[in-house]
Order: structure tokens, then sequence, then C-alpha cells
């Protein structure tokens, strides 16, 4: 049986031969994936290389331990190891998948076992535009994982309430409560699917922080109301396409 500790005994390269017999499956995922992810890929790649790097982690770090003595939590591990999936391919020894669950399993030794970590140099032949569009984007998959709700997601984007979404929805805050806690009735899907998309437009074109004032500030284009208030009665998709026409930048050029 393969215990934790064996990601820690030895040097690194044996940790990662036998970290790749456990996730055989996903080192042959990323092995394909890995290059086109460089050399530049859409976002389904981009999902599935977090999806794959996600399972390797929780399955590494839920490893039975030989000594419960000062073990950090498997999931506590599982947490520490998501922030660093963006960063992996490129400080991965190599640029496939065995270099990916190297530079993996050299984390989790950092954080298990405190050794010292060896994949922290980024590769020379990096290209900085690349790597800026794969960071960005990853950041944005990231937070869609965090905030997997749609009405979660705008609430988070646009620094909701409650009793703003029950404003704007024209329901009480205790129904708002409702939907966090299960899902929105189906009539109601339309309406937060085109809020959850204008607040996924504005955070993907505009700085942290930033959102929350366009949306509440008044404007010309919607006759002196802000979004919030255009939302609230009900033009949320005459919004939604406006928002979508504002930041088509290929369409404006």
């Amino acid at each position: 049986m393969t215990l934790i500790e064996h990601l820690l005994e030895d040097d690194l390269e044996a940790a990662s031969t036998i970290a790749a017999r456990i996730v055989p499956d996903v080192v042959a995922a990323l092995d394909r994936l890995v290059p086109l992810l460089r050399a530049g890929a859409d976002r389904a790649a981009l999902r599935r290389y977090y999806v794959l790097v996600a399972s390797a982690a929780q399955t590494l770090t839920a490893l039975p331990a030989g000594s419960s003595e000062a073990r950090v939590p498997p999931s506590v591990v599982y947490r520490l190891l998501l922030n660093d999936i963006a960063v992996l391919p490129w400080v991965a020894p190599s640029a496939d998948g065995p270099g990916v669950l190297t530079a993996l399993v050299d984390r989790i030794r950092g954080v298990v076992g405190a050794l010292p970590q060896q994949c922290v140099v980024v590769q020379p032949d990096v290209d900085e535009h690349r790597l800026v569009w794969f960071l960005e984007s990853m950041a944005d998959l990231e937070f869609e994982q965090r905030c997997s709700s749609p009405l979660r997601r705008a609430m988070k984007t646009l620094d909701l309430s409650s009793k703003d979404v029950a404003g704007l929805m024209g329901v009480t805050r205790q129904a708002v409560d409702k939907w966090l806690l299960g899902s929105p009735p189906a009539e109601r899907m339309a309406k937060i699917g085109a809020i959850a998309e204008i607040s996924d437009i504005l955070r993907q074109r505009l700085k942290d922080g930033i959102p929350p004032v366009v949306a509440r500030r008044p404007a010309e284009a919607y006759g002196g109301r802000s979004m919030l208030e255009v939302i609230a009665h009900d033009e949320h998709e005459w919004l939604r396409h406006s928002v979508k026409e504002t930041f088509d930048y290929a369409r404006v050029a």
C-alpha cells in the first residue's frame, strides 16, 4: 500500500515515479494536453487541465499516512495545492504530463513534509504573452470553480447582498437565501443567467473592484438609470445585449 510518506522519501524524481503509478491516466492525458496549453489552447482545454490536475492533487493528498502525528489534514493540503495549479506548467522540469506531475509532487512534498521546493524557476523559453494569457484565463476559471452557481458568481462580482438580489428579482430576501442553499426556480433562471452573463463580462473586461461601481452608476445609455435599476425593471435581456455590444472590441474596431 502506498502511503503519503512514500512521496516524501528519497528524491523528487523517485517520488514522482511513485505518483505516476497512482494516477497513470491523468499523466497520460496531461502528456497530450500540456504542450497545447503552452502553445495556445482554447478554454475547453484549460478547463480539462484544471480538472485533471485537481483530480491528481485530490488523489495524492488522500493517500493514507503511516503516522498521524503532526499530519496536515488532506483537505487542507488539497486546497493549498489548488492555488498552484496555474503555475505548475511553467515551472515544471519538462513541458509534458510527467513534468507537471513532478511539479505537483514537489508542492506536496513542500506542504506536507516541509521539504525544499525544486520546481520554482520559470523555463527560459516561455512566451511572456502566452504566460499572461494563461494565468489570467486560469484565474477566471478558478473563480468560476469557487463560485460555480451563476447567482453566487454574480453576487461576488457585483458585491450584491441577498437583499440586493431580492430587490432585483422582486422577491423576499428569505427566498434568495433559499435559492443559495438549493437552486432558484426554473422561471427565475433566465433573469439570473442574464445577470450572471453581465457580471462575467464586467469582471473580464474591467479591473478588480470596478464592476460594482459601474453596475451602480447612472448612465445616459440607460436613461439616467444604473445597470441594477435596469435589471430591477425586468429589462435584463436588453441590458445583456447592450453590455455585450459595448465590450465587443472586434465589433467596435
